[in-house]
C-alpha cells in the first residue's frame, strides 16, 4: 500500500512540473514561394540646426576696429528694425552719402540731436530674399566721411529675423592715427576746418549728401562774414550775405557762369539724342567691374567754359542692376610718379541728361548719360575720371579715364 502511495505522489509531482514549463512554439508550414518580410529599423533623424547667420556680415551687435582709411562694414538689418552706428567721442560724420531712399534712409533728426551717431532705417523696398536662396547680397549702402577724413561705407544685408538685426554698431579707431595716415598720403584731413587743408571740403557739396554742420558754428561763421555797413552811408538795399557754401568755392566753380544753365541743358540734351541715334559709336569698352562696363564719347563743345561727356553704361550680369543715385561721378585725380592716386577732388556737374531715369538696367541693357561740366585746368600729374556704381557694390564703382594731362 505504501508503494502505491509513493507512485501516486511521484506522478502528481511530475504532472505539476510539466505544467509549469513554457508551451512549445507552434509549427508553421513552410512556403517555398513566400518572401520573408524583415522589418527595417528606421534611423532617427535629428532635427536640422537653425541656420546661422552668414559670416559675411555682422548680426546682433557689431564692434569694428577700423585700421584702414577706407573701410567697408557689412551689417544685417531687418525690415522693421534700425541700426545705430556709434562713433568715437572726438570724431563725427562730416558728410553722409545715402543710397537709394527706397532701400535705406538716414534719420536726419536723430543726427541733429547726436552728431556722434548715425541712425539708419530700412526703406519700403528693403525686404529679405527668398528662403531657398543661400547667397546673400547687400541691398542698401550708406557712405560716411568723418571730420578726421576717414571714409566708411556701410553695406546692409536684409534679414528676416529681427533678432539678427544689428541694433548697435560701434566703430573703434584712433583719430590721430587716421589723420597721420591721410596726411602722409596727401589726403585732406580735419574736414571741420580745425586743421590744415580744411578748405578742400567743397568737393563733397553734392546735393545727394547730408552735410552735418553745427548750427552754432554756422551762425557764428555767417555773422563774421557779414559786411557791416557804415552808419553814415546807411544800409544798402542790394547788400547780400554770402553763405558758407559760396565762400568756399573752388577755382573750378568760380569760372562757371550760373546764367548759362539753359546752354548747359541744351548742349547735354542734343549730345544725348545724337549718341542714342548712333550707339555703335561707343567703342573701347572697359572690362566689367561687378558687371558694369563703360564707354565714353566727347562731343565738340565750347571747351573754354564747359564741356560735355557722353557715358554709356552696359549691364553684363545675368540679372538687373540698380545704379547708385546722382551718377556718373566726375573727379580729378592727383597721381604720383607710379600712377597711383594721391588726392581726389570732385568736379561740379552743371547738368545731367539720362536715357533712363529709373536707375535700373536690365540684363544686357545699356543706359546713356550726357554730363555738362566745368572745364578743369589740369596740372602735369592730374587726370579726370568718370565713375558709375551700383547699389550692390557701391564701394567699387566702374570707372574710365576721361582726360589725361600731357606730360
Amino acid at each position: 500500500m505504501k508503494t502505491i502511495k509513493s507512485l501516486l505522489l511521484l506522478l502528481a509531482a511530475q504532472i505539476l512540473v510539466s505544467a509549469q514549463e513554457a508551451p512549445p512554439k507552434p509549427t508553421t508550414s513552410r512556403c517555398h514561394g513566400c518572401v520573408r518580410r524583415v522589418a527595417k529599423r528606421v534611423p532617427s533623424i535629428a532635427p536640422a540646426p537653425a541656420s546661422s547667420a552668414s559670416a559675411d556680415f555682422f548680426v546682433g551687435e557689431a564692434r569694428v576696429d577700423v585700421t584702414k582709411d577706407q573701410t567697408v562694414v557689412r551689417l544685417a538689418m531687418a525690415q522693421h528694425g534700425s541700426v545705430l552706428i556709434e562713433l568715437p567721442a572726438n570724431d563725427g560724420p562730416r558728410y553722409i552719402i545715402p543710397g537709394d531712399p527706397e532701400m535705406a534712409t538716414v534719420d536726419q533728426k536723430a543726427l541733429e540731436r547726436n552728431k556722434r551717431a548715425i541712425v539708419v532705417r530700412p526703406g519700403t523696398q528693403f525686404v529679405p530674399p527668398l528662403r531657398n536662396l543661400k547667397a546673400r547680397t547687400p541691398s542698401a549702402t550708406v557712405t560716411a566721411q568723418m571730420r578726421s577724413g576717414l571714409v566708411v561705407t556701410f553695406l546692409f544685408y536684409p534679414v528676416e529675423d529681427l533678432a539678427q538685426n544689428v541694433h548697435r554698431c560701434v566703430l573703434n579707431y584712433n583719430r590721430d592715427e587716421v589723420v597721420a595716415r591721410r596726411r602722409a598720403a596727401g589726403l585732406p584731413v580735419n574736414l571741420d576746418g580745425t586743421g590744415e587743408r580744411g578748405e578742400m571740403t567743397t568737393q563733397s557739396a553734392a546735393p545727394i549728401s547730408i552735410s552735418v554742420e553745427d548750427t552754432k558754428e554756422e551762425e557764428n561763421r555767417t555773422s563774421a562774414e557779414t559786411p557791416v555797413a557804415s552808419s553814415t552811408s546807411g544800409p544798402s538795399p542790394n547788400l547780400s550775405v554770402p553763405s558758407p557754401a559760396t565762400t568756399r568755392l573752388s577755382s573750378i566753380d568760380k569760372t562757371v557762369d550760373t546764367k548759362d544753365t539753359t546752354s548747359y541743358a541744351s548742349s547735354a540734351q542734343t549730345a544725348l539724342q545724337e549718341a542714342m541715334k548712333q550707339p555703335k559709336r561707343f567703342k573701347n569698352w572697359t572690362k566689367p567691374t561687378h558687371g558694369l562696363a563703360l564707354s565714353i564719347l566727347r562731343p565738340s563743345i565750347n571747351g573754354e567754359r564747359f564741356n560735355v561727356v557722353l557715358v554709356a553704361v552696359k549691364n553684363k550680369t545675368s540679372d538687373s542692376v540698380k545704379l547708385t543715385p546722382d551718377i556718373p561721378d566726375l573727379s580729378i585725380e592727383m597721381l604720383d610718379d607710379r600712377g597711383k592716386p594721391l588726392n581726389i577732388e570732385s568736379i561740379k556737374k552743371l547738368h545731367t541728361e539720362a536715357s533712363d531715369t529709373s536707375g535700373l538696367i536690365p540684363k544686357g541693357g545699356i543706359v546713356y548719360y550726357a554730363v555738362a561740366y566745368a572745364s578743369p585746368v589740369l596740372s602735369v600729374h592730374q587726370q579726370v575720371r568718370v565713375s558709375v556704381g551700383q547699389t550692390s557694390a557701391a564701394d567699387e564703382p566702374a570707372s574710365i579715364v576721361l582726360v589725361k594731362s600731357e606730360k
